[in-house]
């Protein structure tokens, strides 16, 4: 999960969230069948089964054959084609055959890794096999899982590439079975998740506008523009910690202000970066701070950075992260602040305050951020929401369970250095649950992206925000934002030597967002200047919201107010 400070798609190409994978799920489930028919292979799999309410039902082979080769539509195929909309088989048949040149190591990576296991589990859920399909009337299907294992990696090993259509003909069993049932579910929820994404953001705007209206009018055009750069000027260094305990060695990234009286104490920031991603991913937030008086540092989680991504790219490792990080993340931050401590006498001219510290953290640097903030992993959630009936299409859940190899205790991974902490696109609903988060009791202010697909706010944050209890708590909502963006166009075509390269800038508008809340919030919780805290309001938001990136701000988000307006609010 690369990190990304307020990370945004392309303007011209703001589409709703789950559009994507809306799009590509239906692609291989509902238009499947009559892709089949016109690309499968003669030595393929012998029959396609569509199992739905306790019946399987079977295509014969000569039927797909003769379509194939023909075009015209049996009697045994008709019923089928009705699955798909007309107008748009064209446009299913493209994505069917988009490719998708992921180097084959990557994906054999990946599908061997917790991970990628993970996620075959839950796709063997709608793509089923067999041991035997000479009977017609066998009804007792398995978890495709292992099948799909295989033809993905024949796909992307084909020459013809890795395209949905490859990964059919490589298929290795006589029959693929098509769970309907399975099928409707996940389509009809990824309908609820846009109409429920859809709503919640009009009713965040509406409580924006609600809030604003009863603030105390404020010109902001007469206070200082905080998206610019601060007064002070600053200087970069970086140190290198080796934590003997933990046998952990890692580097931190520092961004001091060039203040000259030795008399100002000044207040500190850490950021903590997301799985595979590193502290260049936030340089601007980080300057943008130092500016304004803020030492910054920015470690690196060496078990769940960019190089320990690289890695695993590169066969050198077996998983995308390493499982102890749920707990060496908080720990590398409690180290560096001690750290910090020692130096802070006899290099810093004890100006640093680290008695109270802020902590930035997107993704699983939110999680990082969490954690230090009081809020302890709840091992029953846990196993509640990574079991059978996982959700699919929470993504962010592929990185939670893992936590689950942790051993089922309580970790006390709070520091009471911190005061306040700025979390973006977090990871955090069933690590901790309602039961963790309410522990909190420091500011937090929240940073939540509509076109979010991997911790989709619907499904991943709009319930969790509701659970805090502070009474110091912000959600930031900025339409047209995303988890990442990835650039798919250079996927397909080939256009890309690292997968730094696939990740798109990011707009200055929404950089221009994260830089000022951030600093409002820190300057207000964490450097005692409350005459930033006019900045953290309903109205201000209004004020600096450019389209397309319609920004919202709001505190008194209730979970009554998304029970009644949310199809999949969560209950807990």
């Amino acid at each position: 999960m690369k990190n990304k400070v307020f990370s945004t798609k392309k303007a011209n190409k703001k589409k709703c969230v789950f559009s994507g994978f809306n799009h590509w799920f239906k692609s291989l489930t509902l238009s499947i069948i009559p892709a089949l028919l016109t690309t499968l292979p003669v030595n393929a799999a012998k029959q396609v089964s569509i199992g739905h309410k306790g019946l399987n039902i079977f295509i014969p082979v000569s039927a797909l054959e003769n379509y194939a080769k023909s075009g015209e539509i049996s009697y045994e195929l008709a019923s089928y084609m009705l699955l798909l909309e007309a107008e748009k088989e064209d446009k299913y048949r493209e994505l069917l055959q988009n490719r998708y040149n992921f180097p084959p190591q990557i994906v054999s990576q990946f599908i061997n890794s917790p991970m990628g296991e993970l996620l075959l589990r839950n796709l063997g859920q709608v793509i089923k096999t067999s041991s035997s399909s000479e009977n017609e009337n066998l009804t007792a299907v398995e978890n495709g899982a292992e099948e799909i294992r295989t033809a993905l990696l024949k796909a992307a090993n084909d020459t013809n590439g890795l395209t949905i259509m490859n990964f059919i003909r490589h298929f290795p069993s006589d029959t693929i079975w098509l769970d309907t049932k399975e099928i409707l579910a996940v389509t009809e929820k990824i309908t609820a998740v846009q109409e429920d994404t859809k709503t919640f953001i009009e009713t965040v705007a509406n409580i924006t506008q609600t809030e604003a209206y009863r603030e105390e009018k404020i010109d902001f055009s007469r206070l200082p523009d905080i998206r610019k750069k601060g007064q002070y000027s600053f200087s970069k260094q970086q140190i290198i910690l080796a934590d003997e305990g933990r046998d952990r060695r890692f580097s931190v990234q520092l961004y001091l202000p060039n203040i000259s009286s030795t008399e100002i104490s000044i207040p500190v920031v850490v950021i903590s970066h997301g799985l595979g991603s590193n502290g260049a991913n936030f340089e601007s937030l980080a300057k943008h701070l130092a500016s304004y008086g803020f030492a910054v540092a920015v470690p690196q989680h060496p078990g769940s950075d960019y190089k320990y991504t690289q890695k695993f790219l590169a066969g050198k490792t077996k998983d995308m992260f390493h499982g102890n990080e749920f707990i060496d993340r908080p720990l590398d931050i409690s180290f560096l602040l001690n750290e910090l401590e020692q130096l802070n006498q006899y290099q810093f001219h004890n100006q640093l305050n680290l008695k109270k510290v802020g902590i930035f953290g997107h993704s699983f640097g939110a999680y990082t951020a969490f954690a230090l903030a009081g809020a302890e992993i709840n091992f029953q959630q846990l196993k509640q929401d990574c079991g059978p009936q996982m959700e699919v299409l929470n993504m962010s859940l592929l990185l939670q369970c893992r936590a689950l190899e942790l051993k089922a205790q309580k970790y006390n991974l709070k520091d009471d250095r911190i005061a306040g902490i700025f979390v973006l696109d977090p990871v955090n609903s069933s690590l901790f649950g309602k039961a963790g988060l309410s522990q909190i009791e420091l500011p937090v202010l929240w940073g939540s992206a509509s076109e979010d697909k991997i911790t989709p706010i619907v499904l991943e944050q709009a319930n969790s925000f509701t659970w805090l209890t502070t009474p110091d708590k912000y959600l930031v909502l900025t339409e047209g934002a995303d988890h990442i963006n990835i650039d798919f166009e250079a996927i397909r075509e080939n256009s890309f030597t690292s997968l730094a390269e696939l990740i798109q800038p990011d707009p200055e508008v929404v950089n221009g967002y994260a830089n000022a809340f951030g600093l409002a919030f820190f300057q207000t919780h964490v450097a005692d200047r409350p005459e930033y805290s006019s900045y953290l309001q309903a109205s201000y938001a209004q004020t600096i919201s450019e389209q397309p990136f319609n920004l919202s701000l709001v505190r008194s988000l209730s979970q009554t107010q998304l029970s009644k307006t949310l199809k999949q609010a969560r209950k807990n």
